[in-house]
């Protein structure tokens, strides 16, 4: 069935599915057709209302092609397009158009009046005017166009002016003078308008408000057509001169108003948010605060609960409005998003105003509707908003209302219009996704089976609308089913939105996240698509960046538009995170492997890069090889100082194992021994030992795939200090060995000097001091060979611990100074080394002051490199020199210190031999 719309913008549709009607040009043949009641319109004819009498030569052919177009439109009903050789017309009822419709109606409201059935007829009239939707042929060209819309708008004016006799014959005149107040502005110079608005003030005792309407025609006539009014409202005037009880009001017969309830009824099930809540009703004014409008903006994700929160609140809080509460669904993230100003008019008519009398231009009837808000109390819901220009059109004015907004995007406009900070829902907590689980599972069945519960909480990622649709499928299966079987057989050994399908599009993960993603411009879906290639939980701003091969401007503007819609969060400046479904999406929306590869590679060069930097921020140490040549579009992270450099690895130390592992996956072999290479500092001091075995593991397999003997030798490097760390002697000595030997093959002499430094701690594992400091001092000759003062540095500090070590402390202390001296200032990680060892031989020599200086150097260099299991290690032994100087305040302050850090760390991280509790004990034996 075909049904069209001309009472407004044009539109069509077909078994209510919307038709494509082409351009401008093309609707109005269209129009024109539908308004010639079926009669037949000749090419010529058409043409001459698209261009006037100035028609182009080519105007025929062009009206044929929109014929041609308009039938392919219609598909299966385009038979009803009938041509002959009187033309083109449409073969359909009148009742096919609204202008059809309104006509229908206007005929049976003339026959009500005329058998004395006054309310039948208001209710016609208002079904016709409801009909009207704006400016009628709304955006269609031409002379025939502009006749045509006027010829409405005077057939809607007399219409109007029959249903508001109609509503005085009834009594109504005091409901409808504002709307005539309105809609007789529109019109100054039209008497019949303005004789109804006199006679409904004159009826409603407002007989100086009539007097004054009376003459402001008067005056209006008389200045811009030089008459007077005519002989009905001139005769209307004398009435009410002489008080003539004609004019006196009739009976009322209108319904009682009643206080809209418009608020979708409460969810049965609502779990967690408490905090919200307490926020949301402590956004509300109390009794005696001046009268104000408390306008609330929850924004958040698609599918976290926005409108089940706002229900739930606005049921709350409902009791506290009295003269009701309004609902309106703005849809806007469907295709055809809410006009606001239908809102409103919906608004009106749910506030009592008769459809007939709401005014046609948007902005009286967005007056009017603030107007009957001004002294009300009312609570409007706003759901689904996509941007502020959908809401503040619909906002009061002074009021005590309470109007709640929800949005998955940003609606900056109306914070700023209003001063209301947003409130945005995030994912459940993992105890309130439980407590869903258990309202809608049932208790007994949730807390018999924790494994499977917590496998449903971990695969919809806390996400109420993910929960529910997978207890919904849950509660479609036989309760005597196992939890964990269900479980299994929904979501299968490989993660997919499958799961979470519905035949509901509005409950369908695919298709809520869908409906987010489209409104996203290009880029920025683009943006959206390529984060699924990071295999981190977060992204920084510049790895963005180089996904897109855009600049860090562009990306940071791409992300927020992406974050407008919650489609990713920023958790930190400059970082981006979001959940496994939102990943998952958009892995499903990734194009062909090739552009996946050349992406990756991008990432891959980004931390490459980033990884170096970093790694040479934090140690001048360092003789590896550059990386390689990068790809157009990387942008590393610029990294100013070590403070920065640290502060990447720990943010970026989740991803950094998975982006090498796929490093090597890719068959990026020279990347990925380079990028082990460049972690190692990181891993290293922040006891990620295992970690930094792995990596080097990694390492090695791709130099070897790369055939790369300079890469496998750092490899096994690598492998050596993670074993040392591991307290793995003999693989430890086994990889060193490996290292030294390839890189003695390679004539490589600085990197054979650190090699030779790192054997020390090999030796220093197996307690054999005197061959570390052999080691030591072989490293040392090379680097001076070399000219290399930061490497004679280090290998003489080296020389000093071991000198400690075996009980040579007095000259250990001259080599600490000495290293002290070579070592670059910004070198922290070596100069920490350094610190430690005076400490330890200053200790041992019995001088604890100075222990106690070099000490708090090496705690300050620690707490930069943020090591906090070696800051715990050497408070312990400043705790230890204050003890033996016996200040014993000072060291149960140290203590008191290195326990609040030691229970940040896991225990593992803190080793067997660091355990601040026996200090603590000493020091209560002491005092």
């Amino acid at each position: 069935m075909l049904d069209f719309r001309l009472l407004g913008p044009v539109r069509g549709w077909r078994d209510g599915e919307e038709l494509q009607l082409g351009p401008p040009q093309q609707r109005t043949v269209l129009a024109m057709l539908l308004l010639s009641d079926g009669k037949p319109q000749t090419p010529e004819q058409l043409a001459t209302a698209l261009w006037g009498a100035e028609a182009p030569s080519s105007a025929v052919a062009t009206v044929r092609t929109y014929i041609h177009r308009l039938r392919r439109a219609l598909g299966d009903d385009q038979h009803l397009l009938v041509h002959d050789s009187n033309g083109y017309r449409l073969d359909l009822p009148p009742t096919a158009t609204d202008v059809g419709k309104f006509q229908e109606f206007v005929d049976r409201a003339a026959v009500a009046l005329d058998e004395a059935r006054p309310d039948d007829a208001v209710r016609d009239f208002r079904a016709a005017i409801s009909l009207c939707n704006g400016t009628a042929l709304a955006g269609l060209p031409g002379e025939y166009v502009e006749a045509e819309r006027a010829r409405m708008r005077q057939r809607r004016l007399t219409v109007l002016e029959d249903l508001f006799r109609a509503e005085l014959d009834l009594g109504r005149h005091a409901e409808i003078v504002d709307q005539l107040q309105v809609l007789a502005a529109g019109e100054p110079l039209r008497e019949s308008m303005h004789e109804l608005l006199v006679l409904a003030m004159c009826r409603s005792g407002r007989q100086a408000e009539a007097m004054l309407a009376y003459d402001q025609i008067r005056r209006q006539l008389r200045e811009e057509l030089g008459v007077d009014p005519g002989a009905r409202l001139r005769m209307l005037y004398e009435h009410m001169l002489h008080g003539d009880p004609e004019l006196e009001p009739k009976a009322r017969q209108a319904l009682p108003a009643v206080p809209p309830a418009q608020l979708p009824s409460d969810l049965p099930v609502f779990a967690g948010r408490s905090h919200a809540l307490a926020e949301a009703h402590r956004s509300l004014p109390g009794e005696d605060a001046p009268d104000r409008t408390v306008v609330t903006v929850i924004q958040g994700m698609a599918g976290v609960g926005k409108t089940a929160f706002a229900l739930h609140w606005a049921h709350e809080v409902a009791s506290r409005f009295p003269d009701g509460q309004l609902y309106v669904n703005l849809r806007g993230y469907d295709p055809v998003a809410v006009d606001p100003n239908d809102a409103v008019r919906a608004f009106l008519q749910a506030l009592g105003v008769p459809a007939a009398l709401v005014p046609a231009e948007p902005e009286a009837r967005i007056g009017l509707y603030r107007s009957l808000l001004a002294d009300r109390r009312c609570l409007l819901l706003l759901d689904n908003a996509r941007e502020s220009a959908q809401v503040l059109p619909l906002l009061p004015g002074r009021s005590r209302s309470l109007v709640i907004v929800t949005s998955r995007g940003r609606l900056d406009g109306v914070v700023a219009a209003t001063g209301a900070p947003p409130m945005t829902l995030d994912l459940l907590s993992r105890d309130d996704a439980v407590d869903l689980l258990s309202q809608r599972l049932g208790a007994k069945r949730i807390a018999a089976e924790p494994d499977a519960t917590n496998a449903i909480v971990d695969r919809c990622a806390r996400l109420p609308l993910a929960l529910s649709i997978v207890c919904t499928r849950i509660l479609a299966q036989s309760s005597e089913f196992p939890l964990a079987d269900i479980v299994a057989s929904l979501f299968g050994p490989q993660f997919s939105l499958d799961a979470f399908a519905a035949s509901d599009p509005s409950v369908d993960i695919r298709a809520v996240l869908r409906s987010s993603y489209a409104s996203l411009s290009d880029g920025a879906a683009r943006m959206f698509r390529l984060l699924a290639l990071h295999p981190g939980p977060t992204v920084g701003l510049h790895a963005a960046a180089s996904l897109a091969a855009v600049s860090v401007r562009e990306a940071s503007a791409l992300l927020r538009k992406v974050t407008d819609v919650h489609l990713v969060t920023e958790v930190a400046p400059g970082r981006y995170g979001w959940h496994d479904l939102l990943r998952a999406y958009a892995t499903e929306q990734l194009e062909g492997a090739a552009e996946c590869e050349a992406v990756f590679r991008r990432l891959a060069d980004h931390y490459l890069l980033t990884a170096d930097s970093a790694a040479r921020r934090l140690s001048t140490q360092n003789d590896a090889p550059s990386p390689c040549e990068q790809a157009a579009g990387v942008v590393p992270t610029d990294l100013a100082d070590q403070e920065q450099a640290v502060r990447w690895y720990v943010d970026e130390q989740a991803a950094a194992m998975r982006v090498l592992e796929l490093m090597a996956a890719y068959g990026l072999h020279e990347h990925a021994w380079r990028f082990a290479w460049a972690l190692r500092h990181f891993q290293d001091r922040q006891q990620h030992w295992y970690d930094l075995l792995d990596a080097h593991a990694i390492a090695l397999r791709s130099a070897t795939a790369a055939g790369n003997r300079i890469g496998m030798a750092y490899a096994h490097r690598g492998l050596s200090r993670a074993d040392c760390r591991l307290s793995r002697l003999k693989s430890a000595r086994k990889h060193i060995d490996e290292a030294l030997a390839l890189f003695e093959q390679a004539g490589c002499t600085a990197a054979l000097a650190y090699t030779l430094r790192q054997y020390t701690w090999v030796e220093e594992l197996d307690h054999a001091p005197q061959r570390a400091l052999e080691h030591a001092a072989r490293a040392r000759d090379l680097f001076r060979g070399l000219g290399w003062g930061p490497g004679v540095g280090v290998a003489t500090m080296t020389m000093a611990r071991y000198y400690s070590m075996i009980g040579r402390d007095a000259e250990a202390v001259p080599l600490v100074y000495e290293a002290l001296l070579l070592l670059p200032a910004g070198d922290t990680g070596e100069l920490v080394g350094a610190w430690e060892v005076l400490g330890e031989a200053y200790y041992r020599l019995g001088q604890y002051e100075d222990a106690v200086g070099a000490y708090q150097n090496a705690v300050k260099a620690f707490a930069e490199l943020r090591a906090d299991a070696d800051e715990v290690s050497v408070l312990l032994r400043i705790s230890a020199c204050l003890l033996a100087l016996e200040r014993r305040a000072e060291a149960g302050d140290v203590l008191r210190r290195a326990a609040a850090i030691q229970r940040t760390l896991c225990p593992a991280a803190m080793g067997p031999t660091i355990r601040v509790e026996d200090w603590a004990q000493l020091l209560t034996v002491e005092q």
